[in-house]
């Protein structure tokens, strides 16, 4: 089976646009070569990819399958390319990092600045996704580390402590749960929730909550962020639940109480997670150390503090 990125981008724009003559002019091509280089795509796969139709064309299942896959192989080559130019640039190395939503917010900031400050010559690429897709990224050699909160243990991955994170609910200064310093979440779902959005790890772990409680979580608006829960909830569109970390800053400014949260799995553990038997280049390794080392001096400075 042999084809190139070239048949793939144009697979890709054929797919987007729905039209072989629209991905020409999109590709600055003509639509022959494009029917050309798809219909030897189709051969060496030995499967049709395009349903053809007066008004366009539409994908097969394998279609489908290939958009995905296609997009992914684009996307790693552009990655590869970037990171190349880099080292002509005087890069002398590049690390990809997928992180869930809470690593990003709340720790990442102060440790990738204070890691980039003794390292100009490493370029890090981040990206943030749902702690289940982080982990399956460094399997699958998408990320060279991931940052993940508490998930079942995964085979071919190796988890380190990063950090503690503590989940807290956020309301209304006049709200009637303003009044607790403790509270368990199964007493706070007769109320409306401003919730993350659906493939958050944390709106998973709320839904299973309320469910494991018997009730539903009633959510009335979702928001991608966690400073945008704590303005929706300033709003008065519901309460919510997002790290201590990332709500403090408006605790005063937006008029919003902190209420801690009695149940276990709100004081969560994120990790550093790699790849096992895989030695890591030397930039990521040197990350790698950078984000540990941190995570045994915090632990220490909050064990003296106690």
């Amino acid at each position: 089976m042999q084809f190139s990125l070239i048949d793939l981008e144009l697979f890709v724009a054929v797919a987007e646009v729905g039209s072989i003559a629209k991905a020409a002019q999109r590709c600055h091509t003509v639509a022959s070569a494009v029917s050309k280089r798809i219909s030897d795509l189709e051969s060496a796969l030995d499967a049709p990819l395009l349903v053809r139709g007066s008004k366009g064309v539409s994908l097969t299942p394998a279609g489908h399958a290939l958009l995905a896959r296609a997009r992914g192989v684009l996307d790693q080559a552009a990655r590869l390319e970037e990171e190349l130019k880099g080292f002509s640039s005087g890069v002398r190395g590049q690390v990809r990092v997928f992180a869930n939503i809470s690593a990003i917010v709340e720790f990442l900031p102060t440790a990738l600045a204070a890691f980039l400050d003794s390292h100009k010559d490493i370029r890090i690429h981040l990206e943030e996704h749902v702690s289940s897709k982080v982990a399956q990224a460094v399997i699958e050699k998408v990320a060279d580390l991931g940052i993940i909160s508490d998930i079942p243990s995964i085979e071919g991955l190796r988890l380190i402590p990063f950090r503690d994170d503590e989940l807290v609910l956020i309301v209304q200064g006049k709200h009637a749960l303003a009044r607790h310093k403790a509270i368990r979440f199964a007493d706070t779902l007769g109320f409306d929730f401003v919730g993350l959005h659906s493939d958050s790890t944390l709106h998973y772990r709320l839904l299973r909550e309320a469910s494991e409680s018997g009730r539903s979580l009633r959510v009335r608006i979702q928001v991608t962020s966690f400073d945008a829960v704590c303005a929706m909830v300033a709003a008065g569109l519901g309460i919510g639940v997002v790290p201590r970390s990332a709500a403090t800053p408006y605790t005063q400014s937006l008029g919003l109480v902190e209420v801690q949260l009695k149940d276990e799995w709100a004081r969560r553990k994120l990790h550093v997670c790699i790849r096992i038997g895989e030695k890591s280049s030397p930039a990521a390794s040197q990350l790698i150390d950078h984000l540990t080392l941190q995570s045994n001096s915090s632990g220490s400075r909050h064990r003296r503090g106690r």
